[in-house]
């Protein structure tokens, strides 16, 4: 929704400067300063919790030992895994596999599934 403001000079000033220093739109520091006031928590972007995890599983999968098998969850910080829905965790699984297969090098390849429709990788 958009809205006219009246914001005394100063203010308006030192808020733009801080827009400046934190690398933030004006619209995202008013909607951030409005949650604050209202203690409203934050919505988060689906995509870039996701794609920051994808990241994440891609640098552990690296660290395991060639010839290892592994699910995505054993690679995945438990603070990360849990703020995942299911959804979420289907498009994350989607993503971590297209990335480390067709990487160059490819780091994983999927072997198969588990019982419990556990994507089984190896570290290749």
């Amino acid at each position: 929704m958009k809205i006219l403001l009246d914001v005394e000079d100063s203010l308006l000033g030192k808020a733009l400067s801080e827009c400046e220093t934190q690398n933030l739109t004006f619209d995202k520091l008013v909607t951030d300063a409005l949650r604050n006031a209202l203690d409203e928590p934050a919505e988060t972007d689906e995509r870039s919790t996701v794609a920051d995890t994808v990241a994440k599983a891609i640098e552990a999968a690296r660290a395991i030992p060639a010839g290892s098998t592994f699910h995505l969850d054993d690679i995945c910080s438990p603070d990360d895994w849990s703020a995942l829905n299911g959804g979420e965790r289907k498009i994350l699984g989607k993503a971590f596999r297209k990335a480390v297969e067709t990487g160059s090098p490819a780091i994983a390849r999927h072997v198969g599934r588990t019982s419990g429709n556990k994507a089984i990788y190896e570290r290749v």
